[in-house]
């Protein structure tokens, strides 16, 4: 599908022939002087005329693009503004790298090198490498005449005085992986419903799988009503399309040791069932499958990079159409775990699915713990905005894991609560539980439905229903381009390698 850049990791030495295009990231210090040696005499001039001269100043994301003729060494030079140095974070390295590589692109520069940020240690370094890799994605699957394909950024020269050129070139290429597999799930989140029904999808992954040498296993709707998972059934049965559910299992170097269960929310196409949804930006409801998708990523990730660890992941996958066939307000559904739920509005049909997945895995596989990713509720946007995910569960040490790394990644998390009093919001009269708990405090409700079916294992739930593609009220970053962002693939995939053990026993 997307082809990605290249980045290379050289010393700042320049050919025989002038360099197209030099990036250079400059704070509102205007510490610039220790780049003038590499430049040559009239870049170094005309970079040293605009600083002094006050043409540029330094401001956070803003940029200048200076050409300079004749020069032996560089033919343009593109200042990018940092900000204030104190304030530098990986996030704003992640941008500032995004924004030069969209800014090469728009001037038809194929090739250019960049200098790292400040002194950038190595953790700025994957940084720069993944807001690069990042913002070329492009999506131009269903254009006839894509610009922007025709337009790609081949080659990055990342030029550092570093001794072990060796250990960062790896590095980056471990991010290139990570990346790779972020885009991966973008495409997947970005394909239309009309072709990404449940069982399109599922071959999706069955590729990926197959051609990584994941083990699967897919369960037809007819197997999942014969081993009761009635939930991901009746949710699914309104749809010609019927569902399905991909269970992919990573064993690393154990087949016997407990695994990290993930488990992702995949719903190809969301109507809101017989509780129709406004017509209003429905479309946007393709996206209803990103956790789901984002669970693929990781896989992804996970089997390119080897980990030594165990990991299962498990899709359940169904599109929610109103039908003579669909599920109900009113119906009592027995789930996985034997539990009842009441359904009050088909429109909380991805917590249904989930909740009959985590099920699953968690008698299937004995898990050690569990990460649920969905686009769950907009009750999670109202409480956090578009672009925080709302962190939910019971494993307290591996919320603050997540949290802690989300702040390296850029993919912002924040821990709501799970008090008592949100389990007896969805206690039911007729039935042990029901799928909805009112408006006050709904994205917590879903978590606290989602409890249910956990059996007491560790477990943390990611809402992203505000961060799994861009909409209103979504920052602009460089590195998210429009679609969807595959959000929280590269923090859980961070926590994974954390969890690897660096003597291969998993």
């Amino acid at each position: 599908m997307f082809r990605m850049v290249e980045i290379i990791v050289e010393k700042p030495v320049f050919d025989k022939n002038p360099s197209p295009l030099v990036v250079i990231g400059i704070f509102d210090s205007k510490d610039y002087e220790k780049y003038l040696k590499y430049l040559g005499s009239k870049a170094g001039n005309a970079l040293k005329e605009i600083i002094l001269g006050k043409g540029f100043l330094g401001k956070l994301g803003t940029s200048v693009l200076l050409p300079i003729i004749g020069n032996p060494e560089v033919e343009k030079i593109l200042l990018i503004g940092l900000g204030n140095k104190e304030k530098f974070t990986q996030d704003i390295a992640r941008r500032m790298a995004g924004k030069s590589a969209l800014k090469a692109r728009e001037i038809h520069q194929p090739n250019f090198s960049i200098f790292p940020f400040a002194e950038s240690g190595e953790n700025e370094i994957e940084a720069i490498a993944e807001g690069i890799f990042l913002a070329m994605y492009n999506f131009g699957k269903y254009k006839t005449k894509n610009s922007e394909e025709n337009n790609k950024i081949q080659k990055v020269k990342l030029l550092l005085n570093n001794s072990n050129v060796e250990r960062l070139q790896a590095r980056i290429e471990n991010v290139k992986t990570i990346t790779g597999a972020v885009n991966f799930a973008r495409d997947l989140g970005n394909l239309p419903p009309n072709d990404c029904s449940p069982g399109q999808l599922i071959v999706h992954g069955l590729t990926m799988a197959d051609s990584l040498g994941i083990a699967s296993t897919t369960l037809e709707r007819y197997q999942m009503e014969s081993i009761g998972l009635n939930g991901i059934v009746s949710v699914g049965k309104g749809s010609n399309n019927p569902p399905k559910m991909l269970i992919l299992e990573h064993n690393g170097t154990s087949t016997n040791a407990a695994p990290y269960l993930l488990v992702g929310k995949t719903v190809t196409f969301d109507t809101g069932g017989i509780s129709l949804k406004p017509s209003e930006k429905m479309d946007e409801m393709k996206y209803d499958k990103c956790g789901g998708c984002t669970v693929l990523g990781i896989m992804r990730a996970v089997s390119e990079l080897k980990l030594p660890i165990r990991v299962i992941g498990i899709i359940p996958c169904v599109e929610n159409m109103p039908s003579s066939t669909s599920y109900r307000p009113g119906d009592i559904i027995r789930m996985f775990n034997g539990k009842t739920v009441e359904v009050l509005n088909t429109d909380a049909e991805g917590r249904i699915i989930l909740a009959d997945a985590i099920a699953y895995g968690v008698k299937t596989y004995r898990p050690r713990l569990i990460i649920d990713l969905a686009t769950l509720t907009g009750a999670s946007i109202i409480a956090l905005g578009a672009n925080v995910a709302a962190m939910i569960g019971t494993a307290v040490d591996l919320k603050t894991r997540l949290k802690k790394l989300s702040e390296i990644t850029g993919e912002k998390m924040w821990e709501l609560p799970l008090w008592e009093e949100f389990h007896d919001q969805i206690k039911s009269h007729v039935a042990d539980i029901k799928n909805i708990g009112g408006r006050p405090g709904g994205a917590i409700t879903a978590a606290a439905f989602l409890s249910n079916f956990t059996n007491g294992i560790p477990w943390v739930h990611l809402d992203i229903a505000g961060t799994g593609w861009t909409q209103d009220g979504t920052s602009k970053k460089s590195y998210n381009p429009k679609g969807a962002t595959g959000f929280g693939l590269r923090t859980i995939v961070k926590f994974l390698v954390e969890e690897s053990p660096t003597d291969g026993k998993a």
